[in-house]
């Protein structure tokens, strides 16, 4: 299994630099590895500017470099029993590229690189550059076995027409000028990458652990996944994946079945900072977060070129992990429970998978939300099995058919819950519910924006009139007969805005009451007719959230875990169940942004999420509904009993006295002690 406490030690550095790893020293090294708890560190054979940091008889050794690195630095790590996987940059290559500017990925337009503009330029894996790559992945399998993996970096299906594509195109009879095919070709040449670095990681060990970075995993793209030994999430909140990427992504990922672990940096803004320094409370808080949503932890760090580690770095990261380390115990081997499920709308373009940092606006407005109001859910794609889940959310965009079409008809049949928003559960052609769930569809609204109006069923928004609403909203009936409320109506502005119809700043105030309503529901699913979770991840209006957790209280009634945090607090209900116990991880930080606002973007300058101050809250009233009986409720890692009561309808309710950050709570069903 991957190790809880690891760094990613980045060494991209310039063959212009001189004296590469003078300064390197095995028990100053080691010093900072122990002082930082680091247990498994990643460490480079060749950098994106294509220097090796060992003797090569393949690549292109660091000139600046007058004694091998990383053979000092693998020797100094086994000395502590710390794990060594291997970095190689393969997507990138900037000695390479400059030798053979061929072997780049040229645009349509013919372009590779503006050969002035400071950055590293892309490489085509359907060039002999794949040979080259491999036959340094050969080189460092064979002297060092591997190390304790080999971590792949810069991976991505690229559209490119170099004379190699061009070629390989036309001799499959495919047109190099429509783009789905061109598409659809980078993807072949991204599954030959796969098979042939694969085999190369792999030729002495079979089992040897290998991953291919992206810096973002695609939900439901098992051709890309099956590739991997294991997950890294690359995910640097500061570094433009922001605070919510990385529960989203750990939520499909625990999924999955591999085991993975979440990568922050100790950067304040991203990869590269040289003398960049987040406070030790942003990094406490992400690794906490790791721990609460199933992962194992990895901090970005990059090390100088003459080879010293950087020791306010190492007291960063200690400061950190020594909290890690105290709860390892009570996070090995757990696996979230979760009552509800959330279908990545990524899912569905998943022989596309995107790249850096990707998440659908559908899908993070709606994990959002259910963060926010505390919510235990999965993030999964089409092949997941939904037996296990009360409720299937489809957010916004997901039409039905074929096989999960079927396979929704089946978690129906069997009690399960849906609930729905914009053309989520219709045909593709948008021309009626493929489910019958006792609406007719009646066609798409002309208004944009127009108003929702709660009733007494969605009682939680505090706004009890007419609210705006944008994007515009799908006109539906409930069917004759059927049992459908209306838990939410509309109203239509008086016009849309146009030239010459328009009324004040924004848009034009509402008029009359609508025909067609905008939440309905029955004790088997609710539609939102609006795309609601779209909505929130553009506008952030927390009454879009106030109706889906209505909605939500609607279909299930309590639900499993309910907490009295405030909405930028998380709960996380794992089990572990070779110990016999359920764990609910609190957490409570809050980021705010600073640096460049958005009108300033473009110039240089830069917005950034910061947590710097932990603020304690105390007294937090917990309810917990579990399978079994709860015989004990601790604080963990202190050990600390706490009282609790159990009412008949098994609900475990206690308080918890003061929650810094991060607290654990273990409810043990095994004997009482």
């Amino acid at each position: 299994m991957l190790r809880f406490r690891q760094v990613h030690l980045d060494f991209h550095t310039s063959e212009k630099i001189p004296g590469v790893g003078a300064r390197f020293d095995a028990a100053q090294f080691q010093e900072m590895l122990r002082r930082g708890h680091v247990d498994s560190v990643t460490l480079f054979s060749k950098c994106h500017h294509g220097m090796t940091y060992h003797d090569t008889q393949v690549g292109v050794r660091h000139p600046g470099m007058a004694e091998e690195l990383l053979p000092r630095q693998i020797e100094a790590c086994r000395a502590i029993d710390v794990r060594t996987p291997i970095y190689i940059s393969a997507g990138l290559d900037e000695a390479m590229i400059r030798e053979h500017p061929e072997w780049g990925v040229k645009q349509k337009d013919g372009k590779t690189f503006d050969p002035l503009r400071a950055g590293f330029k892309v490489l085509c894996f359907n060039t002999p550059y794949l040979d080259y790559l491999c036959a340094q992945i050969d080189e460092v399998v064979e002297r060092f076995d591997g190390g304790d993996g080999i971590f792949l970096d810069i991976i991505a299906a690229r559209r490119c027409y170099c004379r190699w594509c061009l070629a390989a195109m036309q001799a499959r009879n495919l047109d190099p000028a429509d783009d789905a095919q061109a598409d659809a070709f980078a993807q072949d040449v991204l599954q030959n990458y796969y098979a042939r670095t694969t085999a190369a990681c792999r030729r002495k060990n079979p089992d040897l652990r290998v991953f291919h970075n992206s810096g973002h995993i695609p939900k439901g793209a098992e051709q890309v996944l099956r590739w991997n030994s294991h997950l890294e999430l690359e995910s640097l909140p500061t570094g433009g994946w922001g605070y919510d990427h990385f529960p989203i992504s750990a939520k499909y990922a625990a999924t999955t079945g591999y085991d993975f672990l979440g990568m922050t940096g100790k950067f304040h803004t991203t990869w590269g900072e040289f003398g960049g320094f987040k406070r030790p409370n942003a990094l406490r808080y992400e690794c906490a977060a790791m721990l609460a949503f199933g992962s194992k932890c990895s901090v970005g760090d990059q090390l100088h070129p003459d080879g010293a580690m950087n020791e306010d770095t190492y007291d960063l990261i200690g400061a950190a992990y020594r909290g890690v380390a105290s709860k390892e115990a009570w996070c090995r081997g757990a696996t979230p429970v979760s009552e509800i499920a959330l279908l990545s709308p990524e899912a569905l373009r998943a022989d596309r998978p995107g790249g850096h940092g990707q998440t659908h606006h559908a899908e993070e407005g709606a994990a959002r939300m259910l963060l926010e109001t505390h919510r235990q859910f999965d993030v999964i794609d089409l092949g997941r099995d939904l037996s296990g889940y009360r409720l299937l959310i489809l957010p916004d965009e997901v039409p039905l058919e074929g096989a999960f079409l079927e396979k929704v008809r089946a978690f129906v049949a069997g009690g399960g819950k849906l609930l729905l928003s914009g053309r989520s559960g219709m045909t593709p052609a948008g021309d009626g519910f493929a489910l019958d769930i006792g609406l007719e569809l009646v066609g798409r609204s002309p208004w944009d924006p127009d108003y929702i109006l709660p009733t007494d069923r969605t009682p939680t928004p505090p706004v009890r009139g007419r609210f705006v609403i944008h994007g515009g909203a799908w006109d539906v009936r409930p069917r004759a007969g059927g049992d459908m409320q209306v838990l939410a109506g509309r109203a239509e502005p008086y016009f849309n805005r146009t030239w010459d119809h328009f009324c004040s700043h924004q848009h034009t105030p509402d008029a009359a009451p609508g025909e067609y309503p905008a939440v309905v529901g029955n004790g088997q699913a609710v539609y939102f007719a609006h795309n609601i979770f779209t909505r929130y991840r553009q506008y952030g209006q927390p009454l879009y959230r106030d109706l889906v957790h209505d909605a939500i209280d609607f279909l299930l009634g309590e639900p499993s875990v309910r907490v009295g945090l405030p909405t930028a607090g998380r709960a996380s209900l794992m089990r572990q169940a070779d110990e016999n116990r359920h764990l609910l991880h609190l957490l409570y930080a809050v980021p705010v942004k600073r640096g460049a606002d958005r009108s300033e973007w473009g110039t240089g300058l830069q917005s950034v999420e910061v947590i710097e101050d932990l603020v304690p809250l105390r007294e937090i009233d917990c309810v917990v509904r579990l399978p079994e009986t709860v015989r004990r409720v601790t604080l963990a890692p202190s050990g600390e009993a706490l009282p609790f009561t159990v009412s008949d309808d098994g609900a475990v309710r206690f308080t918890v006295p003061e929650l810094l950050c991060h607290q654990i709570i273990a409810l043990d069903a095994g004997p009482a002690g």
